[in-house]
């Protein structure tokens, strides 16, 4: 195991968050998800693996969990049935238990891509008869994680932190906009290399790309697809808070501002997953509005998407230089992505893999096993049925904990709903582009969030139980005192 610079520092980080509790916990969890291209560790036993900042951060923040028998308790029965923890640890457990078991009962059976790296340790695609791997464990940890990460989150935001943790996310999507603005300053000065102490792991590093006279924005994240997905994120849970009042001051700018840094990333992922998540919001917006539960961004919203911004393309279509450097870009980023190397690729990455869903009787290869380029084809090959039953029956529970929810406040489901959408947009994300069936421990952050603050609080709930344990005699027969 090698210990990296920047490894060090997280340590230490991770030392004052176990001291220091929650609040300081939670801020340094969100943010460290942004450091998509850092590695603390390197494991040359795994095959070169990188560990990132944010899964030894997350050790350190369920060690002070651990540490505080409240915090404790909380996070635990957030996986009680019937809610959405529920059915994410049975998902991936069930996950984890496969990837022991189904690369040995269908060794040989199929063949696979899986990901593999060479002697310089940069990690390569090549396909290969199904058989057992290191990615299997790695996997299965990561995967781990993300239960335990969703758990605590869900935890802190039932004991009340749901606002702290939402304004958390703010500050994260600001640092993800700060990210973006280094990433230009640095490319246009001809200096990239001074991001080089973030961008660390052994992952193939797309950092310089130009598309169509467009710098490709990637941040602190390895490639544009990455750093599009991730903040996609943000601009649908800062969209929804600004639709519903939430009280930040930045909650307008971020979303105004990271959206801007969707547009021009230039990445395919991002672009047809958000206007998939617009399209969701104007959907949700007319529900508000004609069920008279919306507010005034509402409307400001519907008429910027519906009528605002057909009126700007029409604008640009007036000037050929700007119209004509605009279809390239879309014609680059998507009507020829399919035809270009990389499209060709993955389109066979995804058609290999529902191959062997077939060839594995629809059980599965075994979590870690089979690389994929979209999250559908992912679980299935993954997987198989049952796990990816699992996940849906997860993702029902997660969408309808707001219908079900009859004990949250306006804020808290305010804060829930935000939370829904962007588990749904890193969902889209990943269904369009994922690799793998970890969605991360973004996905974990927002998706507990939710989870947490569409549920009764920790203390009323339980109150409610021991009042539904007492029997109906000592509750209606009144107590009179001795004399």
């Amino acid at each position: 195991m090698t210990i990296e610079p920047i490894g060090f520092l997280v340590f230490l980080l991770g030392l004052a968050l176990v001291y220091y509790g929650s609040r300081f916990a939670i801020t340094a969890l969100c943010i460290s998800t942004l450091l998509g291209a850092a590695a603390a560790f390197q494991l040359p036993a795994l095959g070169g693996s990188s560990i990132q900042p944010s899964h030894l951060l997350l050790l350190f923040v369920t060690i002070g969990v651990l540490l505080r028998p409240r915090q404790k308790q909380a996070a635990l029965t957030s996986l009680a049935y019937p809610g959405p923890g529920f059915w994410f640890a049975a998902y991936v457990l069930f996950s984890a238990v496969s990837a022991f078991f189904l690369p040995r009962i269908f060794a040989g059976a199929t063949l696979v891509y899986s990901s593999a790296r060479s002697s310089s340790g940069l990690m390569s695609i090549m396909a290969s008869p199904l058989a057992p791997g290191s990615s299997n464990l790695t996997q299965s940890v990561y995967l781990l994680g993300d239960l335990i990460c969703f758990a605590v989150v869900c935890g802190f935001a039932r004991l009340g932190h749901g606002r702290f943790i939402a304004r958390q996310l703010i500050v994260t999507a600001l640092v993800c906009l700060g990210f973006a603005l280094l990433d230009i300053a640095t490319f246009t000065i001809g200096q990239p290399d001074l991001l080089d102490f973030m961008r660390n792991a052994n992952y193939t590093m797309h950092t310089a790309e130009v598309i169509g006279g467009f710098k490709r924005i990637v941040g602190s994240f390895p490639e544009a697809s990455a750093y599009g997905a991730a903040a996609l994120v943000f601009f649908s849970f800062t969209l929804i808070l600004w639709l519903e009042r939430f009280p930040s001051r930045f909650t307008g700018f971020a979303t105004v501002s990271v959206g801007l840094t969707v547009i021009l990333c230039t990445s395919t992922t991002a672009y047809v997953a958000g206007l998939f998540m617009i399209g969701v919001a104007i959907l949700f917006s007319l529900k508000r509005l004609l069920s008279g539960q919306a507010t005034r961004p509402y409307a400001t919203f519907l008429l910027i998407t519906l009528l605002m911004v057909p009126c700007v393309i029409m604008a640009v279509a007036l000037i050929p230089s700007a119209w004509n450097a605009v279809g390239d870009l879309a014609n680059v980023t998507l009507a020829n992505k399919l035809e270009s190397q990389s499209g060709e690729e993955r389109t066979a990455w995804n058609t290999l893999a529902l191959v062997s869903f077939v060839e594995t009787a629809t059980f599965g290869a075994g979590l870690g096993t089979v690389r994929a380029s979209s999250f559908a084809a992912a679980l299935l090959s993954n997987v198989g049925l049952t796990g990816t039953a699992l996940f849906l029956l997860f993702l029902y529970s997660l969408l309808t904990a707001a219908a079900r929810s009859k004990l949250a406040s306006r804020e808290n489901r305010a804060i829930g709903m935000a939370a829904v959408f962007a588990s749904v947009a890193q969902i889209a994300s990943a269904t369009i582009s994922g690799s793998s069936t970890d969605l991360g421990l973004l996905f974990s952050i927002t998706a507990g969030l939710a989870s947490g603050c569409l549920t009764a609080p920790y203390g009323q709930q339980n109150r409610m139980t021991r009042l539904q344990r007492t029997p109906a005699s000592l509750m209606s027969t009144p107590v009179f005192p001795s004399r």
